[in-house]
C-alpha cells in the first residue's frame, strides 16, 4: 500500500460533512455529503467533483456515502430540476455524472433497487439538459441561469481572473454570461470556445464532453431501464443513436476522425484540441483508435496530460489548460483508451498520474487539485492559487491504482 492510499483511505472522514455544517449554502442538506477538500477552501457539496470522490469511496467500502451522495443529488433534483454546480451556486449545473454514478453503484451491488431508488430523479435530470441546454444544431450546449443584475456582480472578478475589462454594461454582461456558461463544464476556464471575434463565444458552440456524457446517459439509462423491465428502455437506445449520429456528422473532423466543440454559427470546430476529445471513445461511441492515439501523442507531457494542446509562447493560457493536468481528464482519458484496446498507453497514462501525485505527496504531504505535466509539480494557474483536494484527485487515484492492481 503506498503512502498516498494510506493518507487517502485515512481521511475520507474528513471530507464528509453533516447536514448541518454547511458554510455558504442556501439549500438545507439532507443527509451527510461529501466534499472536495479533507481541510481547504472547498467545503460545500460539488456536483462533479463528487462523482470522482465516489469511485475512491466505493474502492474503499464507504457504500453507505456513496448513497448519501446520490441522495442529495436526487434530492436536488426533485426541489430544482437539475444538480446544481454546488449546494450555494444554483444558477448553473455541472457536467450530467449523476446517472453514470448510479449505474455504477448499481453495477458494485448488483441490486436493482439501487436502479428503483433513482430512476425517478434521473429521468428529471435528462429532460433539464435534453430541452434546457438545446443548441439550433440538434446537440446540446452548457448554460446558466444568471440573471443580469448578478451578472453585473459577477463582472469585476471574473473580468480580473481571466484579464479581459469591458467598457460597457452589455459587454460586462455577456462575458459573465460566456464564463458562467463554461462554469457550467467544469472547466472553468479554458479556450476552447474562442474565435476570430471573441475569446469566449460559449453560445455558439454545442459542448462535445456534454454530449458525450449524455450518450452515456441514454446507453446507461436504458440499460437500467430495461434490467427493471421499464418500457421506455427502447425509447433511450434510440435516443442514444440519433445523438451518435449527430456527433458524427457536426462534431467529427473527417481528414482526421477527432472529435472537437462544434459551432453552429460558423458550421466550424473549435481551433483548440483538448482532453474533451477522449470522451467519445470512453463513452463507447467511437472505437477507431488511430485518431485516439493523435490525441494523446498531441497532449500527453513527460508528467502526465495537458488539458489542452500547447499553442505557442504568446497564448493566453488558463486554468483548464496547458500544461495543467487534472484527474478527471486523466480517468476520461484512460478510459478511452482502455476502451479501445490500447491498455499499454492507457497504463502509461495511470501512471504518469499516480507518479505524479505520489512524488508531489513526498515533497508536501498533500494531494492537490491539478498538477503540472510539463514540470510534475503542483499546478500554478493566474486564476487562482491551486488548494489541496481529495476530492477527485483521491478517487481517480484510487480508481487507477485499482485497476492496475487488476491487470
Amino acid at each position: 500500500m503506498t503512502e498516498v492510499t494510506k493518507y487517502i483511505r485515512a481521511n475520507w472522514e474528513n471530507a464528509i460533512h453533516q447536514p448541518n455544517n454547511v458554510t455558504r449554502g442556501i439549500i438545507r442538506m439532507p443527509v451527510p455529503f461529501s466534499v472536495p477538500c479533507a481541510d481547504g477552501c472547498f467545503s460545500d457539496f460539488y456536483y462533479w467533483d463528487t462523482y470522482f470522490a465516489d469511485l475512491g469511496l466505493l474502492l474503499d467500502g464507504h457504500i453507505q456515502q456513496v448513497y448519501n451522495n446520490l441522495d442529495v443529488m436526487a434530492y436536488f433534483i426533485r426541489y430544482l430540476g437539475y444538480v446544481p454546480n454546488s449546494n450555494h451556486i444554483i444558477d448553473r449545473s455541472q457536467p450530467p455524472l449523476f446517472a453514470r454514478g448510479v449505474y455504477d453503484l448499481y453495477r458494485y451491488t448488483g441490486d436493482k433497487e439501487v436502479i428503483g431508488r433513482y430512476i425517478g430523479a434521473i429521468l428529471d435530470e435528462y429532460l433539464f439538459f435534453r430541452y434546457d441546454r438545446m443548441t439550433p444544431c440538434g446537440l446540446n450546449a452548457y448554460s446558466t441561469y444568471t440573471p443580469r443584475a448578478m451578472l453585473l456582480r459577477h463582472y469585476p472578478w471574473l473580468s480580473e481572473r481571466v484579464g479581459i475589462f469591458c467598457a460597457t454594461e452589455e459587454e460586462k454582461i455577456g462575458l459573465c454570461k460566456q464564463l458562467l456558461s463554461i462554469a457550467e463544464s467544469g472547466w472553468d476556464f479554458n479556450p476552447r470556445f474562442r474565435t476570430e471575434k471573441a475569446p469566449f463565444a460559449v453560445e455558439e458552440f454545442a459542448h462535445l464532453d456534454l454530449n458525450c456524457l449524455l450518450y452515456d446517459m441514454e446507453r446507461k439509462t436504458a440499460e437500467m431501464l430495461e434490467a427493471v423491465g421499464r418500457k421506455e428502455s427502447d425509447e433511450f437506445y434510440r435516443y442514444a443513436e440519433q445523438r451518435a449520429e449527430k456527433m458524427r456528422r457536426c462534431m467529427r473532423d473527417a481528414s482526421t476522425g477527432i472529435y472537437y466543440d462544434y459551432n453552429f454559427k460558423s458550421n466550424s470546430f473549435s481551433s483548440v484540441l483538448s482532453c474533451a476529445s477522449f470522451y467519445p471513445y470512453a463513452v463507447g461511441l467511437e472505437k477507431e483508435s488511430g485518431p485516439l492515439l493523435t490525441i494523446l501523442e498531441r497532449l500527453e507531457l513527460p508528467y502526465g496530460l495537458a488539458a489542452c494542446e500547447y499553442r505557442g509562447e504568446q497564448e493566453k493560457y488558463y486554468q483548464w489548460d496547458y500544461p495543467s493536468m487534472w484527474p478527471t481528464n486523466v480517468y476520461f482519458a484512460y478510459e478511452a483508451l482502455m476502451a479501445v484496446g490500447e491498455r499499454e498507453d492507457a497504463e502509461r497514462i495511470a501512471a504518469k498520474y499516480r507518479r505524479t501525485v505520489e512524488a508531489v505527496f513526498e515533497q508536501t504531504g498533500s494531494l492537490w487539485e491539478k498538477y503540472d505535466a510539463k514540470k510534475g509539480d503542483v499546478s500554478c494557474t493566474s486564476e487562482y492559487e491551486t488548494p489541496r483536494m481529495m476530492g477527485w484527485t483521491a478517487g481517480v487515484y484510487r480508481y487507477l491504482e485499482e485497476q492496475s492492481g487488476r491487470r
